[in-house]
């Protein structure tokens, strides 16, 4: 009786996450060879839900997300991948929602196959301000490479900072925020940024962003740890006027209408025709 009494005990403390399959079986991708993953597959997929890649065979080349020919927003470059390592996983931003369930996903790179593909609970602080968010070592000279149309269709006049959350607790390791190596590349480093337990801030008033992201196709969060222990990067976070960085910023149909449009790719379009587009950092669809 204490036996079935314990059982039912552990059954009622028991949170059974949710998730969904996407695709299983073997595909041997390659950069001829790019695993397509219809846009139904992610109908009831939620902002914040972790999409997983599961692998085998992998040998030390790289996977791609990618997404109507261009990478997934959201994600990043060249997610290495070893013999040891059997999945990579990203969280869904608003814009990767969008993306996925407008055009699907494309899975690419060189040298593993894929087995299956699923979602499922994730991350439940991730809003419209979220350009990156997900789980990356930061060792010795490490650099996490977020795509540029992670801020496709942001108003750059109406973002005060971009915080760089962590797990760091601390204050005292290098960070630098590049857009390019080498000259006119680095838009500010630890001497420069707000350093908190919790986020590393760059002020970018006085920054003109979109000329700083416009020739290139990413940006760079470079860190070392010093003396401390390596530690993870969460997040990537618009701070926008009025709002703390997590905060939606409410638009009217006057200023959508007389806005800038991007696509998906983060690529402006002059004379937009039917589909879905950033417009302000919101998602607004053209009919």
């Amino acid at each position: 009786m204490k036996k079935v009494f314990l059982l039912m005990c552990l059954m009622a403390t028991t949170v059974i996450a949710s998730a969904t399959d996407v695709w299983e079986g073997e595909h041997a991708v390659s950069w001829g060879n790019t695993l397509t993953i219809e846009k139904g597959k992610f109908t009831d997929m939620k902002v914040g839900d972790k999409l997983v890649i599961e692998f085998k065979d992998a040998t030390g080349e790289v996977i791609e997300l990618h997404s109507n020919g261009g990478m997934l927003p959201g994600t990043r470059f060249e997610h290495h991948i070893f013999s040891d390592q059997s999945s990579v996983e990203v969280f869904a931003t608003p814009a990767m929602l969008a993306s996925l369930k407008e055009y699907g996903l494309e899975v690419c790179g060189v040298d593993f196959t894929a087995t299956k593909i699923w979602y499922g609970d994730g991350k439940d602080n991730i809003d419209e301000n979220t350009a990156w968010s997900g789980f990356f070592w930061m060792d010795e000279w490490s650099t996490l490479e977020i795509t540029k149309n992670c801020f496709a269709g942001v108003d750059w006049s109406k973002v005060k900072a971009i915080r760089f959350y962590s797990e760091a607790n601390r204050t005292d390791y290098v960070i630098n925020i590049l857009t390019k190596w080498g000259e006119g590349g680095k838009l500010g480093d630890q001497t420069t940024m707000t350093m908190t337990t919790e986020y590393a801030e760059l002020n970018v008033e006085n920054i003109n962003m979109e000329a700083a992201l416009a020739d290139v196709d990413r940006l760079m969060i470079q860190c070392n740890k010093e003396a401390g222990n390596p530690f993870n990067f969460t997040a990537v976070v618009l701070v926008k006027d009025g709002g703390t960085g997590i905060a939606a910023v409410a638009k009217s149909q006057e200023q959508t209408a007389n806005s800038q449009y991007f696509n998906l790719a983060g690529q402006r379009v002059a004379h937009p025709a039917k589909g879905l587009y950033i417009v302000n950092g919101k998602k607004v669809i053209v009919k």
